[in-house]
């Protein structure tokens, strides 16, 4: 693989100081990467990802005209591939969950890391450069490269716009393929670390022999695309009229195998598709089909029957994450094991969810947690996000992700309570976490105080010395805040309805303390950033109550 090749990015945000900072501050050249354009809003970036094709679109969430999940929605609608990396100001679930949805390779919150994204570039040339450069493979196993070999590739990738194309190669090539109804079979080797080059190249070689074989009475043509992987094309209708039993191809090949060596063999197979213009749907699918033996199932045999179809519930993932924040800043084995079980349970809204959705979850999941617990000062620390991503996505079981993850909290918790360089004092952010998971309730300092294993009058002497304010008004404070933040996203709330989620019954009592707080009823606050309109439903819906 030629790592020196440069590949192409663009970059969208509608704030200037990012667009400049990313295109300048990063020696781009140096590692290989070209900037195609710098755009303000999804239109711009849309027209050049038309006409340029770039390999990586970085691009804000929240931009006008054209976000950023309506850039991905659209490029994805019109089948133009490309790798896009999400930045967002916003850490609500929902953006992260629909862009993961959509394919984004990486979740990034601002104010990024440089070093991080330029990390995390650089493995996504990696892979772009494996994927659509099949040659350095065939070099690795000393396979000439031939016509036959390029046309399928150029099949595989989706560069024939038209079937006169493909039938003027067939023709010039004498291939054994028409533009007929087809699947296309994927035949992968599970990787093995300790295995030798020549050892992988004649694992290959024989694989292919043996295909070629089973597939002698069928209408196909077989391409070597990686060192462990053969894909063959193959009409489901054979001249004697016969259609093909892809599962029974696949149970003799299985079978050959196992009896003739140790190669540990798994068989994607793809989508009907009629036309050849469409074989890199049916090549995609099969490669989708094979991605849930992340689950571990009891079979070699991958194909549609096993992909989930159904979309995931706006409110997949909706658990408390301050409480799990408080367990590990309290470094809470128990706790953390228990909320990992919830929060993976939560993503199982179907038997089997697509592989990328539960990774993608996981990276997102694993960036809040340590944005949560990021210490600039702190030089030792032994994740970055970058190296996480790169693992997670490396991760071939479900049972072992669970494991990672939890391990992953367990050592953060292990170093809050250790690191005594650290900032962040471990019994008021505990404090903060059980203040902030119990926002609904009468939050009492007794109650507080048994959770960090402290006296009452011991925990709000202690708080009072920390913090400079007394530990009464310092809920208040939270409680303020939260009701401020909850009636600017939810403009027409009841005014009742908004004191009982910051644990006031009684709304005579949460007008009395929001105005000592603010100076205003909540009423007149609620209506400073609202129209006539909206003003009008309020004073109905006070009027109601």
């Amino acid at each position: 693989m030629d790592v020196n090749k440069n590949i192409t990015l663009l970059i969208a945000d509608d704030e200037a100081s990012i667009r400049n900072g990313l295109s300048t501050v990063v020696p781009w050249d140096q590692f290989g990467v070209m900037i195609v354009g710098t755009v303000q809003n999804g239109e711009e970036a849309y027209d050049i990802i038309k006409k340029c094709h770039p390999d990586i679109v970085i691009t804000d969430i929240r931009m006008p005209g054209m976000s950023g999940l309506e850039l991905m929605e659209k490029v994805k609608q019109e089948n133009i591939h490309t790798n896009f990396i999400i930045l967002s100001g916003y850490g609500d679930f929902e953006y992260a969950q629909k862009a993961i949805q959509l394919g984004a390779k990486n979740y990034f919150l601002k104010p990024i890391k440089i070093d991080e994204l330029v990390t995390e570039i650089r493995h996504l040339k990696e892979t772009i450069l494996k994927s659509n450069h099949i040659n350095s493979f065939t070099e690795y196993l000393n396979i000439k490269s031939d016509p036959k070999e390029k046309f399928m590739k150029q099949l595989i990738k989706n560069e024939f716009h038209s079937y006169e194309q493909i039938k003027n190669e067939i023709q010039r090539l004498s291939l054994r393929l028409e533009d007929a109804p087809f699947r296309v079979m994927v035949f992968s080797i599970i990787e093995d670390d300790e295995i030798e080059p020549e050892e992988e190249f004649q694992q290959i070689k024989y694989l292919k022999d043996m295909v070629e074989e089973e597939l002698s009475r069928t209408k196909h043509e077989v391409l070597i695309s990686k060192s462990t992987e053969l894909l063959a094309i193959i009409h489901i209708k054979q001249q004697d009229g016969v259609f093909v039993d892809y599962r029974l191809l696949a149970s003799r090949c299985l079978k050959r195998v196992k009896k003739d060596s140790m190669i540990q063999l798994l068989v994607g197979i793809g989508s009907v598709n009629q036309q050849l213009t469409d074989c890199s749907n049916s090549y995609k699918n099969a490669l989708l089909g094979l991605s849930y033996s992340f689950y571990q199932i009891e079979t070699d045999i991958f194909d549609e029957s096993v992909i989930c179809m159904k979309q995931p519930p706006k409110a997949a993932n909706n658990l408390d994450y301050n409480q799990l924040f408080y367990s590990i800043s309290m470094n809470q084995e128990e706790q953390i094991e228990e909320f990992c079980k919830e929060y993976f349970a939560n993503l199982l809204y179907d038997q089997m969810p697509p592989p990328n959705y539960i990774r993608g979850m996981c990276i997102y999941f694993i960036t809040a947690v340590m944005k949560e617990f990021r210490n600039d000062q702190d030089e030792n620390i032994e994740f970055i996000q970058a190296e996480i991503v790169t693992r997670i996505n490396q991760i071939k079981s479900f049972d072992v992700l669970k494991s990672f993850i939890e391990d992953f909290l367990k050592d953060y918790g292990k170093r809050q309570v250790s690191s005594v360089n650290s900032s962040v004092n471990p019994v008021i952010q505990a404090a903060e976490y059980f203040i902030k998971s119990h926002m609904g309730e009468k939050i009492l300092a007794k109650d507080v105080a048994s959770h960090v294993n402290l006296s009452d009058v011991y925990f709000t002497s202690y708080f009072k010395i920390k913090t400079g304010i007394n530990f009464r008004d310092y809920v208040i404070q939270k409680k303020m805040e939260y009701a401020i933040n909850l009636m600017e996203k939810e403009p027409l709330m009841p005014i009742a309805e908004v004191g009982a989620t910051v644990g006031y019954d009684d709304y005579r009592s949460f007008y009395r303390v929001f105005k000592q707080y603010t100076g205003v009823n909540p009423s007149n606050y609620n209506r400073k950033s609202m129209g006539t309109n909206d003003k009008d439903k309020i004073y109905v819906k006070e009027a109601r109550e």
